[in-house]
């Protein structure tokens, strides 16, 4: 809890000093709470409501939360409009205080209901299960936030390794259906076209016991995977504990590794150059181009590294803006899961071998 004697200053001052561009920008905003015992409203302009004794207005920023506890009578309050200036000019500071959002549930149980309030009630849970496991590694295992993030995704990567086999298996399953249905497909499609040609791909399908979905089949077990992905992405940009701490050659792992500004704010990327996206691209890039698997065919082959391609340069341009903290994640996350990859296979191609 802050002991400021003027908490209103400080929630000013803890505004960001960096501005977040692109899809990151909702880090630059500030959020508002109606809350009580059985109540949590997040309050949008116009929204009118009565601060009454046991309920709270709590005004989030990204790591601090400013709060106003009811009193009897009531503050009449409408929404957002014009709230932050009311509390300012018409509240006493001794009714204000100022807290870590990590700190929530120490002022009152229901507080801790603005810690990822943005997200789906199960989300929401397991965004505080990842922040819950990170502060219990750096408190009792290496006492470092850049190494605890290092052990968290390797103990992550380790717990899923199960389901990213089970995803290797079943791609491996689709290549090897492919590689034989498409000059089947092909051949259908230079002799035949309109509903004959339809019967005769649908006969091929059968005859090798999948359906035109049978692609599908790895997407189910990254469909497992995105919930935490969500999950460890909202705890890494939301935790307070990060702010000013440094890992290697980034100064602050809450917010991006800054190396040059430049004269000029280009869309979605602002006017900042970062490193570590970059290095995390490299990372995945040259895993695809080290990878190899036996059983997919030189047009398979191409497909999957032209789509792993693409999805490296997506998450450049997706992440290029967050703080260092997710970007060290993902970056570590490749990293892990290409030497995952040649462990599974390694595995596989004995097993076959016997």
């Amino acid at each position: 809890m802050s002991s400021s004697a003027d908490p209103w200053c400080e929630f000013q001052a803890t505004g960001e000093t960096h501005h977040f561009a692109g899809l990151a920008s909702y880090y630059n905003d500030v959020n508002f709470y109606f809350v009580g015992k059985d109540v949590f409203q997040p309050l949008e302009h116009g929204d009118a409501f009565i601060l009454e004794n046991g309920t709270w207005l709590a005004v989030a920023a990204r790591f601090k939360v400013l709060l106003v506890q009811g009193t009897d009578p009531g503050l009449r309050l409408s929404g957002r409009k014009g709230t932050l200036e009311y509390l300012k000019t018409q509240v006493e500071p001794g009714r204000l205080q100022l807290v870590k959002k990590s700190d929530l549930h120490t002022v009152a149980p229901e507080l801790d209901q603005v810690r990822y309030a943005h997200l789906w009630a199960p989300l929401s849970w397991l965004a505080k299960v990842v922040e819950y496991s990170l502060v219990t590694i750096q408190a009792h295992a290496v006492n470092h936030w850049g190494l605890a993030i290092v052990v968290f995704s390797i103990l992550l990567k380790l717990a899923l390794f199960p389901v990213n086999n089970v995803v290797a298996g079943l791609q491996d399953e689709v290549s090897r259906v492919r590689s034989l249905l498409e000059p089947r497909i092909a051949d259908i499609k230079e002799n035949y076209d309109g509903e004959e040609a339809h019967n005769r791909i649908m006969a091929v399908h059968r005859t090798l016991g999948v359906t035109p979905f049978y692609s599908l089949k790895p997407l189910l077990g990254v469909l497992v995977q995105v919930p935490i992905w969500i999950a460890v992405f909202n705890a890494l940009g939301e935790m307070p504990q990060l702010a000013g701490q440094s890992f290697l050659w980034i100064d602050d792992l809450a917010y991006p590794d800054v190396i040059a500004v430049i004269p000029f704010n280009i869309p979605l990327f602002g006017e900042t150059v970062h490193l570590l996206p970059f290095v995390m691209f490299a990372v995945t890039y040259l895993s695809v181009l080290t990878f190899r698997n036996d059983l997919w065919s030189n047009r398979e082959r191409t497909r999957q590294r032209r789509n792993l391609c693409w999805m490296a340069l997506a998450f450049l341009l997706l992440l290029y803006p967050f703080p260092a903290a997710m970007v060290l994640y993902w970056t570590l996350n490749n990293l892990l899961h290409f030497f995952a990859q040649l462990l599974i296979r390694t595995s596989m191609t004995k097993g076959r071998s016997r």
